[in-house]
């Protein structure tokens, strides 16, 4: 039935084993699958659990919904020319020439035309709001970059405008959590139709799109006004609660229930880029519960939320905090753990020899998506699916973290390890590959997807910037 189909065949999402843990503190009440990452994932179908030991680590002494919305008219389209700066960044080496235009492939290969949207994986008509952050992201790296025109740039963004201002909602307010990339139809996680819009949403996924949004409207302010008139008919005030980031997640009956969303990590980033529209998730960036562990001797933040207190996995890995860095900037203290969280894996690869760059990322087998952690739930290096199932010989090396990783900190020689050792993943035609196996006999990890060229997009201008956070 073909590998795509085999995909979303598998991208079951969870309901019928879902399972809810809640205890008096708030942040406890969440189910199972509201986890620490995005909703971009595909749950694997049956896979039998493995039963390879694993590192033990020990800590360090009914809302009410509102009626269907009509969707909104389109602003009236003026005639803008996009802004362009004085002097635009450019690529000096020819190996990051050569890796953006790779990367760029991708979105030559996966950008619809008639609705704006890119796929999320390679030629799969679906999509979640994360991964529309990343093309959106990805679209105005390649812009930047000088790797299409300002024509054709104006051609992604007005269409992309046009589906946003004609955008189906369901009677919650806000965006579904999939669409069609095809349609701008309403679709469930598993690309099945969802006409009625009872996926529930994201507030990370909204999240990353907003930011992307405001990076957008801030660099080229002739589609500001488009761009603001569009978020205002979406109930934003929904994506936080009590402080809290908050998302919506389906019940029986076409129901929706509002849950706390986001673990350490995700959560911040998350949070600082609803600040940039000022929905101020206030306890979620300065009041997170977490603990101190130590991971090869070195001293790691994680979040005291965990699946067997909340219901929710604590994945720690490197994902939010290279997007912080290239995208929004480390504070001091996230700077901190962001070192840190190199330095666990350059000690990995000395003990063990293996090059070590962990990560959410899909697959091209089985379980399709794995995240690839330092830590969670009391376990070091997991590599585990959406149900807690367990791969560690599925471990990889992440392309778009070793091309973040150089770009973040360039004179590091062990991130110039990672980046050579992925310069090269990639199809001609298609984009760059998610990684490699860490398992050499299991060799390149074909995936394709959206989040891994807008990413390596993104850090090439980073680069090329001079080391400045994109919304800059």
């Amino acid at each position: 039935m073909g590998l795509n189909n085999v995909i979303l065949e598998s991208a079951l999402y969870l309901e019928i084993n879902r399972h809810s843990f809640c205890p008096q503190e708030v942040w406890q009440c969440t189910p199972s699958v509201i986890i620490a990452a995005p909703d971009n994932f595909n749950p694997d179908s049956g896979n039998s659990e493995s039963t390879a030991p694993v590192e033990e680590v020990k800590p360090v002494p009914k809302p009410t919904i509102s009626p269907p919305l009509v969707a909104p008219k389109p602003t009236p389209e003026k005639t803008v020319v996009p802004t362009e700066n004085i002097s635009q960044p450019r690529l000096t080496k020819e190996a990051d020439l050569i890796a953006a235009q790779r990367a760029w492939k991708y979105f030559e290969r996966n950008w619809n035309p008639q609705t704006g949207l890119v796929n999320s994986s390679h030629n799969i008509a679906w999509t979640t709001w994360w991964d529309q952050g990343s093309a959106v992201l990805g679209i105005f790296a390649a812009r930047q970059l000088n790797l299409l025109s300002t024509d054709v740039f104006r051609q992604h963004i007005n269409t992309l405008l046009k589906t946003l201002e004609t955008l189906p909602l369901p009677a919650t307010g806000l965006p579904n959590k999939a669409y069609s990339t095809s349609t701008a139809q309403m679709q469930k996680l598993n690309n099945t139709p969802d006409p009625e819009g009872k996926s529930g949403w994201s507030a990370l996924d909204l999240a990353r799109f907003l930011l992307a949004l405001h990076i957008l409207r801030s660099h080229y302010p002739e589609y500001s006004d488009r761009i603001n008139h569009i978020v205002a008919g979406w109930k934003l005030t929904k994506l936080v609660k009590d402080g809290w980031l908050n998302g919506g997640v389906p019940e029986s009956g076409g129901k929706i229930r509002e849950v706390q969303e986001g673990r350490l990590g995700y959560e911040q980033y998350a949070a600082h880029s609803l600040k940039l529209w000022n929905i101020q998730a206030t306890k979620a960036l300065a009041h997170p519960p977490s603990d101190k562990v130590q991971v090869d001797g070195i001293t790691l933040e994680i979040d005291r939320r965990n699946l067997k207190n909340s219901g929710a996995t604590n994945y720690l890995t490197n994902d939010p905090y290279l997007l912080l860095g290239l995208e929004i900037g480390w504070t001091d203290a996230i700077k901190a753990q962001a070192e840190n969280l190199l330095k666990v894996q350059v000690q990995r690869f000395k003990r063990t020899n293996i090059l070590t760059a962990v990560n959410e990322d899909s697959l091209d087998r089985p379980p399709y998506f794995l995240y690839y952690s330092v830590y969670a739930n009391g376990v070091t290096w997991p590599a585990t699916s959406v149900s807690e199932k367990s791969y560690p010989h599925l471990r990889f090396i992440s392309t778009k973290a070793a091309f973040s990783w150089y770009a973040l900190m360039p004179d590091d020689p062990y991130t110039k390890m990672l980046r050579d050792a992925v310069q090269n993943l990639a199809s001609l035609k298609n984009g760059y590959f998610t990684g490699k196996y860490e398992n050499q006999e299991l060799g390149i990890n074909n995936s394709l997807d959206v989040n891994t060229n807008a990413v390596i997009l993104e850090s090439l201008l980073y680069q090329a910037r001079k080391k400045r956070s994109l919304i800059f």
